[in-house]
């Protein structure tokens, strides 16, 4: 007799019920510190703060989603902030020499620089992390040489209104220019082809190149448009401070990437995006704003960020795609 296999039922696929951590955690610890530092301070809810709050955190923004291009591909850059400083110094010069109008070069320095950069990793195939590492203090040589290391101010009122002025009475215009960036940058990630290419080559760059994706030239409008928000940053920096200085985009460097890794976006690429950046802005932003009000110790300060660096990196990193930790 012929044995028959008898089929069972089919399996129907059902939902996963799961929470996601990994997605929650940067809300859930956004949430939380806006819920301690009020407590701590009921000040810190006030329209006056959350002005302050928005005016310090536009320019990390707008860096933050500069390094997301970056980290989109699994790539790093480490020049960001030189990029700032040198845009912000020849902008001031040109600004002695030219006047208000000299500042419209300040973007495009840093585009400039961003073509350089590009141009070494994309064509010269070097490492993305060596490349800036060396531009980094390339940019910040070249800083002091121009402006003999001492600050340059620009005094201008002319479009003061532009960058520093305030809507409502406590929104501030910087924060408009910032969230403008934020939105362009979201659309490019997720309705372009070079957003998708960049996500592509971040999950799988031999996969990409075999799909047909140009990818040293995706690799290079990468670095060209990091650059030239950097020098957009920067612009916005100069009309904060009425000046450049030396190493004024020196702190940037680290809180524009952690900010990136906080919102969940992978430094092995291809996972992120810039409205996850938003929230790791928001993070460390709120963070550096919340102890400040509760008058936490300067040097202490220091300490929390890098250990809420560690534990955000720890909580939002998914393991299982790591074939290796080194």
């Amino acid at each position: 007799m012929n044995s028959k296999t008898i089929a069972g039922p089919a399996k129907v696929p059902v939902a996963s019920t799961s929470f996601n951590w990994q997605a929650a955690a940067p809300i859930i610890a956004l949430v939380a510190l806006v819920v301690v530092f009020t407590v701590l301070n009921p000040n810190f809810l006030s329209a006056y703060n959350a002005s302050n709050l928005m005016r310090q955190s536009s320019v990390l923004l707008v860096l933050a989603v500069a390094s997301t291009f970056i980290i989109l591909m699994g790539s790093i850059d480490l020049s960001i902030g030189s990029i700032v400083t040198l845009s912000a110094t020849i902008g001031a010069l040109l600004f002695e020499k030219y006047g208000p109008v000299g500042l419209i070069a300040v973007p495009l320095v840093g585009l400039i620089c961003g073509v350089f950069n590009g141009v070494l990793f994309a064509y010269a195939r070097l490492p993305s992390f060596l490349v800036t590492l060396g531009t980094l203090f390339m940019f910040d040589g070249f800083s002091l040489i121009l402006s003999d290391g001492r600050p340059r101010p620009v005094s201008t009122r002319t479009f003061d209104t532009a960058f520093n002025g305030t809507l409502f009475g406590f929104l501030p215009i910087v924060t408009l220019w910032a969230v403008a960036i934020l939105l362009l940058a979201i659309f490019i990630a997720s309705r372009t082809r070079f957003g998708r290419y960049l996500y592509a080559i971040g999950g799988g760059e031999k996969v990409a190149r075999l799909s047909g994706v140009a990818i040293e030239r995706q690799k290079f409008l990468a670095f060209v448009l990091s650059g030239f928000l950097g020098g957009f940053a920067a612009l916005l920096l100069i009309f904060r401070l009425q000046a450049a200085t030396t190493g004024m985009g020196a702190s940037y460097l680290l809180t524009s990437i952690a900010a990136v890794v906080i919102g969940g976006t992978s430094l092995s690429g291809g996972v992120g995006g810039p409205q996850k950046t938003l929230i790791g802005v928001l993070v460390i932003a709120i963070l550096t704003n919340g102890m400040d009000v509760v008058s936490v110790q300067p040097f202490l300060q220091t300490v929390i960020m890098g250990a809420v660096v560690i534990l955000a990196v720890g909580l939002t990193i998914n393991r299982a795609s790591l074939s290796l930790i080194k």
